[in-house]
């Protein structure tokens, strides 16, 4: 049989494991973090960009500032230079736009604000600015909605109202042309 001290010092023991267990559990959801904002925006700051189709590279450009939602699905890019569009690994486009949207799910992009593209290895030199164009990825459909100027090293632009540009059946549907077309 045990003496009275023992059982006073076990109920005392059991007591204090008791008493520390609680404060452990009480203590245990203080410092936790919360989890991330689902709406919170990634801001990135200057930097590069760049995207490969399988080895070979595709397009690449810097930027000033991209804004992204949590997951990055959708980017608003703002000050696009020395952007690069590649064909067979070589540098086919150079562009610079003041601001794009692309979702990075479906691979469609809006630009507005100044655009100006131009082609580096086609004879004559061509170029284009506009303020607004729309990729459709599915579509494969190039849409400028806006005033379209196209320069050729021939002299005088041409100014088209609109175009839709259908990459897959290479059909071009221009609308309110003015210029000479060389």
């Amino acid at each position: 049989m045990m003496s009275r001290r023992w059982k006073g010092v076990l109920w005392a023991a059991a007591a204090a494991f008791i008493a520390y267990v609680a404060v452990g559990i009480y203590r245990a959801g203080q410092n936790e973090l919360r989890p991330p904002n689902a709406n919170a925006q990634i801001v990135f700051k200057g930097g590069a960009i760049s995207g490969r189709r399988i080895t070979t590279r595709s397009w690449s450009a810097d930027y000033d500032r991209i804004v992204s939602n949590a997951d990055q699905t959708l980017l608003n890019v703002d000050g696009v230079h020395n952007g690069i569009v590649y064909k067979k690994g070589r540098p086919y486009i150079r562009l610079r736009a003041a601001h794009m949207a692309v979702n990075t799910i479906t691979h469609d992009f809006t630009v507005s604000g100044s655009l100006h593209a131009e082609t580096t290895a086609a004879q004559p030199a061509r170029s284009f600015d506009t303020t607004s164009a729309m990729w459709n990825d599915a579509r494969q459909e190039l849409t400028l909605d806006k005033r379209v100027v196209i320069h050729t090293a021939g002299g005088e632009p041409l100014t088209i109202a609109s175009a839709v540009f259908d990459v897959k059946t290479g059909l071009l549907d221009v609308h309110g042309l003015r210029g000479p077309i060389r």
